[in-house]
């Protein structure tokens, strides 16, 4: 079964919070010492990518309407890919500079009437954190 954008956008908001939970106590030092806290984050990561990557096939409209949409996805790329050239200190500084802003966008576009699914696919997971 094919899953709902909504669906979507609840799992890019439920990996934004994992990251922070994740990185809620760690300075930058704990977490770039940390092989599972690095691990668990860049999984994450890796989920967003993904589900932006099932957007913008199924939905292009909403895809359209997260900025640097590509960006994520090539990030992605690059923790699967490359992942020998990852550097901590930019998967710092996209946690602490941009993952409220996506985590929020996605909130929102959750909540568009026009982004509900008559069928009811993807309901039932609650509400998002």
């Amino acid at each position: 079964m094919e899953r709902d954008t909504n669906t979507y956008f609840y799992e890019i908001i439920q990996s934004c919070q994992n990251i922070q939970n994740f990185t809620n106590n760690p300075d930058f030092q704990a977490y770039s010492a940390s092989l599972l806290i690095k691990s668990a984050v860049e999984r994450q990561f890796i989920i967003i990518g993904e589900v932006l990557s099932r957007i913008k096939q199924s939905t292009p409209t909403m895809y359209q309407q997260i900025p640097d949409a590509d960006r994520i996805i090539g990030f992605r790329n690059i923790i699967v890919h490359g992942y020998d050239i990852v550097s901590d200190q930019l998967v710092w500084q996209i946690i602490q500079s941009h993952l409220m802003a996506l985590r929020t966008l996605c909130q929102t576009l959750l909540n568009l009437p026009e982004n509900s699914n008559s069928e009811g696919q993807g309901q039932g997971k609650g509400e998002p954190v």
